[in-house]
């Protein structure tokens, strides 16, 4: 084999274990703060691991809060679904989920879905998960 071919599956190898790396979530997966907002209401979702398996989310809600209650709805970009995730008050404006599933790697998308005496209103926030 050539000096050329050798540079090749080297670089080739050293790809796939990079990738590898990625995707068994040595890369990235940290921290996350996100910000959106509905028609009435400002809204900070902090994940707490952007990676594959259980995490805890929180719901931030800016100013004065008339929620009554907040779930969050995870979903893959490909439209797999895990369990809805039902939220506990830990302060005010403040709602945490301990346990949200990730089962994969790739894009997801979390409802946020806000509860009060005016209705429904549903926030959704794109996730990458590695």
């Amino acid at each position: 084999m050539t000096r050329g071919r050798w540079v090749a599956v080297a670089l080739v190898v050293l790809l796939v274990a990079a990738g590898g790396f990625v995707l068994l979530g040595g890369g990235g997966g940290g921290r996350v703060e996100l910000n959106s907002s509905s028609a009435r209401h400002s809204v900070r979702l902090v994940v707490e691991r952007a990676r594959v398996g259980t995490t805890a989310m929180e719901v931030e809600i800016a100013g004065e809060s008339t929620v009554e209650g907040v779930r969050l709805e995870p979903v893959m970009h490909m439209g797999h679904a895990m369990p809805l995730a039902e939220t506990a008050a830990v302060g005010p404006g403040r709602y945490r989920a301990e346990n949200v599933l990730l089962e994969m790697t790739g894009q997801w998308e979390v409802t946020v879905v806000l509860r009060d005496s005016a209705g429904t209103e549903r926030v959704v926030f794109p996730l990458l998960v590695s």
